[in-house]
């Protein structure tokens, strides 16, 4: 097999002779360890694959913990028989080891299995097993999409996820794309890497895209950023928009779950918010109104249904309405907590919105709203107590009085964790100050 680049670094580029090289002698030493199910927790994404790879290639099984913290690591690998947090450690006791190319084994990917979690808004993790045919499948279904090209992919979001995996070194190993093993925090980062070693491809996530029309210019990206991706959840219209007004296509999004796999995919055009199936991916509605799939992703060939609202589209695609499990009762009257958010998102004034439900002495809605250019002028001007009745008074077209939010918070931004999550623990975090607006 050919030489070719991997990986982009800080450095010189990794070459595929030695990732096959590392796989192979990571593989060798995993082979000759007691232990069957090993915790992958390396912050570096070079070493994360390899290490991924190399476990499947000795016959043994990935568990990927729901975080890098500590606390995440230690719960997962006290449930399994070895860590690999980095390369060095088997590295120190094999540098005697001759080059292992020609003993490397294609491996079962139907047995070859991955443990990840998902990053629910409440409650423990939950555990979801994958096979790598599974992830196969998905990325050939991916290339069919969206292949053809072979520039470097760049990255805004972590490789220990559903999304990043895929998107940020598997599907880009299996397509021949150099993948970038820097994270780009910041815009201007990610445009330092462009510049160095673009045009190319960049993987991001809705609560990064959404700001970045306010944090550069998008022009400077123009024949630099050729595509952008989206996962995690729904683009802002405005910042979709933004993207195919001043680059000529909006981001792709992918709608999907770690349950699920990819599902459904959309580039945001003139108002129009439908989703379109992934090939394989059928779709259908239960009597409930929720999302049902049959789909290669997924491990049970029964249909699996979602706790997304939707409607079907005469054409073959569809809407999504937001959670079926965010509908709450306040006052015994229903809410949709994600209808709420999406209203609030309307208001000329706010970028960003999510809400909550507080209990104090009786349950109300709380929210956390993220304010654009205009409505940080508003704050200034009107100050809070009056901001909040704006917003409320807004909200009131839909919703009634009883439902509308009675405490706010006004953050520059939301708090997403490291996935492009919302947990609601960290929301409900943000109302234990007293720097809150009651109405």
């Amino acid at each position: 097999m050919s030489d070719r680049v991997v990986a982009l670094t800080d450095g010189p580029p990794i070459m595929l002779r030695r990732v096959r090289r590392d796989v192979a002698r990571l593989a060798a030493w995993l082979a000759m360890q007691p232990g069957h199910n090993w915790v992958l927790a390396s912050e570096h994404p070079y070493d994360f694959l390899v290490s991924l790879l190399a476990v499947w290639h000795a016959g043994k099984q990935v568990t990927v913990p729901a975080s890098l913290q500590p606390g995440a690591v230690r719960e997962a690998t006290a449930q399994a028989d070895g860590l690999l947090d980095g390369l060095g450690t088997w590295q120190s006791s094999t540098d005697t080891a001759t080059d292992m190319d020609a003993v490397l084994r294609p491996f079962n990917a139907e047995r070859s299995l991955l443990d990840l979690f998902t990053s629910g808004s409440s409650g423990a993790p939950k555990r979801i097993r994958k096979s790598a045919a599974q992830l196969e499948r998905e990325i050939v279904v991916l290339e069919s999409c969206w292949g053809g090209r072979r520039e470097p992919v760049f990255a805004t979001v972590p490789h220990h996820h559903i999304y990043g995996l895929l998107f940020r070194l598997l599907w880009p190993l299996a397509s021949g794309r150099p993948f970038d093993t820097l994270m780009c925090t910041a815009p201007e980062f990610l445009l330092a890497r462009l510049d160095a070693h673009g045009p190319g491809q960049v993987v991001s996530s809705p609560s990064q895209l959404n700001r970045m029309p306010d944090l550069i210019d998008l022009q400077v990206l123009q024949g630099k950023a050729t595509r952008f991706y989206s996962s995690g959840g729904p683009l802002n219209p405005t910042a979709a928009g933004c993207f195919q007004r001043i680059l000529g296509t909006a981001p792709v999004e992918i709608f999907g779950s770690t349950e699920t796999g990819g599902v459904a995919w959309r580039e945001q055009r003139d108002g129009d918010d439908s989703w379109t199936p992934l090939p394989g991916v059928q779709i259908a509605r239960s009597a409930a109104g929720a999302l049902v799939l049959c789909s290669p992703f997924i491990d049970d060939d029964a249909p699996y249904e979602t706790n997304d609202a939707a409607t079907l589209l005469d054409d073959g695609r569809f809407r999504i309405h937001g959670r079926l499990d965010r509908i709450v009762k306040i006052e015994e009257k229903r809410l949709s907590l994600s209808e709420l958010e999406a209203r609030l998102v309307e208001h000329p004034w706010v970028r960003e919105a999510a809400a909550i439900v507080l209990s104090e002495g009786r349950q109300i809605v709380a929210t956390v709203v993220a304010l654009n250019d205009d409505g940080q002028l508003a704050l200034e001007q009107l100050g809070r107590a009056a901001l909040g009745k704006r917003l409320r008074t807004h909200l009131r077209q839909w919703f009634d009085a009883v439902l509308l939010p009675r405490r706010w918070r006004y953050p520059d931004v939301l708090p997403y964790n490291e996935r492009g999550k919302l947990a609601a623990d960290d929301l409900a975090a943000m109302f234990e100050t007293t720097e809150t607006q009651r109405e």
